[in-house]
């Protein structure tokens, strides 16, 4: 009698993938087309499939079947792919994503999931995505605003219909303008190699590919950085060079940052067991991104530093704003929006200058009663007028226009439109994710300024937004009711600096909802030492959360704890 072969049937999430054109590009150019596919499994399926714990259960050559554990991790995975290609030389991808029962033995994967999902590739653009119904209705509110409605289709061998959904490729919209190209060209840059390992095993080269995906998204998320991840050398910027060595069980890895004459400016080497590479795995990347922005930051800067002060340009007086908002202090806050000032004075038609001084003036107003704000504050109306015809097509300033419009009038539809417009254009920059959420928090849209948070937190682990999302998390958290929750992301705010104040509001009112009286006064007599003129009155005006239910939940644990009425 022959051997039974074990059959194991799970509900996954299934992207299929496609290369548009393979045919016809190996016939053209086999040598070419082969180097740039490895390229694309080394620099961009790896750490991103990595990053959102997929696996892939079978190569065809022109195409993948790639199985994750949610719905949300595929679709994130296969947008992020697709944002990565925008600009390659050769390669467009077709993708299609369904969730459903599949049927794994030893040799082979089966199911309608399969099935549905390759079908949904074939009716996909290149560069695009099509996605079924059934994925969709589980996507949360970060990612549903990229998909387009495309109708009910018939798929064959399938005996139900499929309604599908479609993220359009990438398109341009031709309002790169000579002074933002001139702004993108000061911006240093960073070339992530992705980290080596010579050693086969699996669980090695997983946890490079895993180093490599975090690395990304923690240096990522600095906005003065450029950052891709790829081969080589940078020819004009810095390059970051991990590897991991292991023998048996002991690990090591090396990193070195190079400028682009290949000097050597910052090595780094961190130790550890395998089966301690979890949570070592947080911590070097942490450390790494750390020590490697620092230096990067304090290269820059003396570079500008050399810059006779009435020679910088608009783009370096904006990159000098940028870099200097590093924190949420008064001063950073003051220092930020004067160079933006100028970059705005040099060049008028500069689209970032007009959407990092609003954003920098907004926050300022809930977060600063500083005198020296005032000047900046009061140009914010002229800047709006400026920026608008800049604004088709920039993510930042769409939004920024939108968040002062709104501080203003209170319009919450015209809110939540550039809400769904910036997360279309820009769906993983931590910066856009934060100010979406507070959009969102301050419109009323309380989960899904919460789903923009933990995205933020997710894909921002450094500079003043990650400060700023965990906040904004905890706020949430508190007018949803999860007063537990919001306390875990307060300790971890309170971990990176204790200056901010909306983590001890939001904590006041937490322990207040909690009965935790006694705590919720200490905590918010802290709140007053940085905001002494604060009132509820006075807080019901600038911020009133759209008038929402949980905002009257917040608003009453803020007055058990002993905020001033007004």
């Amino acid at each position: 009698m022959g051997q039974i072969t074990k059959m194991q049937r799970k509900l996954l999430a299934i992207l299929a993938v496609d290369v548009a054109g393979y045919s016809r590009m190996m016939g053209e150019n086999e040598a070419s087309t082969i180097a740039a596919l490895q390229g694309l499994r080394t620099e961009v399926f790896g750490p991103v499939f990595a990053d959102h714990k997929g696996t892939v259960v079978k190569s065809m050559g022109d195409g993948w079947l790639v199985e994750f554990g949610s719905s949300v991790d595929a679709v994130n995975a296969a947008m992020q792919v697709q944002d990565r290609l925008r600009n390659h030389a050769s390669i467009r991808l077709r993708m299609g994503i369904h969730i459903g029962d599949v049927t794994r033995d030893a040799n082979d994967i089966y199911g309608d999931g399969i099935n549905i999902a390759a079908r949904l590739e074939a009716l996909s653009p290149e560069g695009g995505i099509v996605i079924s119904d059934a994925v969709y209705s589980s996507l949360d509110g970060t990612l549903a605003p990229s998909f387009e409605p495309a109708g009910t289709k018939n798929l064959k061998n399938i005996a139900r219909p499929v309604t599908i959904w479609v993220r359009p490729p990438f398109q341009s919209t031709g309002n790169t303008s000579p002074t933002e190209q001139q702004m993108r060209a000061n911006l240093p840059e960073l070339l992530i190699r992705p980290v080596q390992s010579s050693d086969p095993r699996d669980e090695i080269q997983d946890l490079a590919n895993a180093l490599t995906a975090d690395l990304n998204s923690f240096i990522g998320s600095v906005n003065w950085l450029q950052t891709s991840i790829g081969s080589g050398t940078s020819a004009t910027g810095y390059t970051l060079v991990p590897s991991v060595r292991a023998r048996g069980d002991r690990l090591r890895m090396e990193t070195r940052v190079m400028d682009c004459d290949g000097g050597l400016i910052w090595t780094h080497k961190s130790d550890t067991i395998l089966d301690d590479a979890f949570d070592w795995q947080d911590k070097v990347v942490a450390d790494i991104s750390d020590h490697a922005v620092h230096m990067i930051l304090e290269a820059e800067t003396l570079k500008l530093a050399a810059v006779p002060d009435d020679a910088l340009t608009g783009g370096q007086c904006l990159l000098m704003g940028i870099m200097a908002w590093r924190s949420f202090e008064q001063e950073a806050f003051v220092r930020s929006i004067a160079f933006h000032d100028r970059a705005i004075a040099a060049n008028p038609d500069l689209p970032e200058a007009y959407a990092e001084a609003i954003m920098v003036a907004m926050a300022a107003i809930t977060l600063t009663n500083d005198p020296l704000m005032r000047p900046y504050i009061d140009k914010v109306p002229e800047w709006i007028e400026a920026a608008r015809p800049l604004s088709a097509g920039h993510a930042m300033l769409t939004l920024s226009i939108a968040i002062a419009t709104y501080m203003q009038d209170k319009r919450v539809p015209q809110l939540k439109q550039a809400v769904s417009q910036s997360l279309r254009l820009a769906p993983f920059d931590a910066r856009i994710l934060n100010f979406c959420g507070w959009a969102n928090l301050w419109s009323g849209q309380t989960q899904d300024a919460l789903d923009c948070f933990a995205k933020s937190i997710q894909f921002g682990r450094m500079g003043p937004f990650l400060v700023a999302a965990l906040g904004g998390a905890a706020t949430a958290c508190v007018q949803l009711g999860n007063d537990a929750q919001a306390l875990e992301y307060i300790e971890e705010g309170l971990a990176l600096t204790d200056r901010y104040p909306t983590y001890y509001s939001s904590k006041s009112a937490a322990l207040a909802l909690s009965g935790r009286m006694e705590e919720a006064h200490a905590v918010m007599a802290q709140y007053l030492a940085l905001l002494p003129d604060r009132t509820l009155k006075q807080w019901r005006e600038t911020n009133p959360y759209g008038g929402c239910a949980g905002a009257e939940r917040y608003f009453e644990g803020l007055r058990l704890a002993g905020l001033p009425t007004g």
